[in-house]
């Protein structure tokens, strides 16, 4: 069971060098949904905590009536809701805090990127319609259950996620559907373009074989793939092999964008070096 603390925070608007807003908002600290591949687990601030990622949930009470105070004084023109958390994890539908932050926002005038993986954003749909979000980046995938009972067993289903994103589209929002992580030789790309017609471009990023619990992570896709050992040795090992297995796997994607006519952008990340992203 997931400890949920009330708690009060010095700031709620962070500036930032993600190149999504001037400023991140983050409603909670910790999550849910606990997916063991998450790059949030390696944060100074989560990995201070000596708790295992996913048992906890800090609600930042006083997170609106800040909000309104801190805008008066940086008047930011886009901010970046949920780059540490989930904004609309189950905690939202107790605490309302990011329904809170977000009508603040539109009583402000300000524009918001949000990352979610949560169809409970769709219980906000008539505030998100409102005009002030400008991008939703909605996480899916399309491995089998069994191993995302092992990686993600707490996240809602992929079908689910996979229906709200045509949802968001249909209403008119701008959404990017966002793969992730891409698992070779597990993750399956081709019908990815082709479920998503509404949407101008969709987004992969790789599995990050830097994650400080990457051996644990692989040790779960062999249960599922057992044959897949050696190849994910050397994926660990090998610099040369790392880089022609992800090359294959990003001219397969290229190859079903033109098939679809579909924009397309990949997040990879280098071999030996720790998760690097921005998103545009």
């Amino acid at each position: 069971m997931t400890e949920i603390n009330e708690v009060a925070i010095d700031r709620i608007l962070n500036p930032t060098s993600i190149d999504l807003g001037e400023y991140v908002i983050n409603p909670y600290m910790g999550c849910e949904y606990s997916c063991m591949y998450c790059y949030v687990k390696s944060n100074k601030a989560v990995y201070k905590k000596k708790k295992p990622w996913g048992t906890y949930v800090n609600v930042r009470m006083n997170a609106p009536d800040l909000l309104k105070k801190e805008i008066e004084m940086t008047r930011p023109k886009t901010v970046l809701l949920g780059s540490t958390t989930e904004c609309f994890q189950p905690v939202e539908h107790t605490y309302q805090i990011t329904k809170k932050i977000i009508e603040i926002l539109h009583n402000n005038n300000v524009s918001y990127v949000i990352l979610t993986r949560s169809p409970y954003i769709l219980e906000y749909l008539p505030l998100l319609k409102q005009g002030f979000c400008s991008k939703i980046y909605f996480t899916t995938n399309n491995f089998n259950n069994d191993l995302k009972q092992l990686l993600e067993p707490e996240s809602p289903s992929f079908a689910e996620r996979n229906n709200a994103i045509i949802t968001l589209l249909e209403e008119g929002l701008t959404v990017i559907p966002y793969f992730s992580p891409v698992v070779p030789w597990i993750t399956d790309l081709k019908n990815v373009f082709c479920s998503f017609t509404k949407a101008k471009c969709i987004e992969f990023e790789f599995l990050n074989f830097n994650l400080k619990d990457i051996h644990e992570i692989v040790n779960h896709l062999l249960k599922i793939e057992p044959s897949l050992k050696k190849r994910f040795d050397d994926m660990l090992n090998d610099k040369e092999f790392y880089g022609q297995m992800w090359g294959n796997i990003e001219r397969d994607i290229e190859a079903h964008a033109v098939l679809w006519k579909k924009e397309f952008k990949i997040y990879k990340h280098d071999f030996g070096k720790f998760f690097e992203n921005s998103y545009s």
